[in-house]
């Protein structure tokens, strides 16, 4: 082969690299809006909860927007470090 299509092939497949990393970019912040609609959903209910009254509910409730709070952050650091290395 030449040089030239050699050189088209690599270009191809350089790009397809980038391509998934977009797509899975795209898909994180997906998930990401969703997790923070229910985060919000979560928090209004906490909020609507008297303490006295319910309170292994408020704790549960708690529990799972920790969960939601950091599952948010890691979708956050990995769509930082698709950017940085579609930068590159």
């Amino acid at each position: 082969m030449k040089v030239k299509k050699l050189m088209e092939r690599l270009g191809s497949y350089l790009d397809a690299d980038i391509g998934i990393q977009m797509e899975e970019a795209s898909s994180i912040r997906k998930l990401l809006k969703e997790l923070k609609k229910k985060e919000r959903s979560l928090r209004q209910k906490l909020d609507a909860l008297d303490p006295k009254v319910a309170p292994e509910e408020r704790e549960e409730l708690q529990t799972k927007l920790d969960v939601i709070y950091a599952q948010r952050k890691k979708g956050l650091v990995r769509v930082k470090e698709l950017k940085k290395s579609m930068k590159q």
